[in-house]
């Protein structure tokens, strides 16, 4: 989820810190992809709307992937997020009259 700077860069709590956008562990994956999928080899990925989702259905298909949003859902903040819920306000990404997220499934199948 998207991170402080303040994050710690290693340890526990690094499972839950992917940057101040939040996509470290995702363009990874998006980059990752291609060597270990062949061609009409599927990738599912769920992550969080306040990641942008749009920018990884772009990079997966930079990367040679047909890839849509499959499925949003809303649900509650976790532990993690509502720890960083005044920060995340302050940024703009989670409005002031919520306490959900939007998450997203993304399918893409590798050309």
């Amino acid at each position: 989820v998207p991170t402080p700077a303040t994050a710690p860069p290693r340890g526990a709590r690094r499972t839950h810190d992917a940057g101040w956008d939040g996509r470290d562990l995702l363009d990874r994956v998006c980059d990752a992809a291609p060597s270990v999928l062949r061609r009409g080899g599927r990738l599912l990925l769920v992550h969080s709307a306040l990641c942008d989702p749009e920018r990884t259905l772009a990079r997966l298909r930079e990367t040679g992937f047909d890839a849509a949003v499959g499925r949003r859902r809303h649900v509650p903040l976790g532990p993690v997020m509502r720890q960083r819920l005044s920060w995340l306000r302050a940024l703009g990404l989670v409005p002031e009259d919520s306490d959900a997220e939007e998450l997203v499934v993304v399918h893409a199948r590798r050309r």
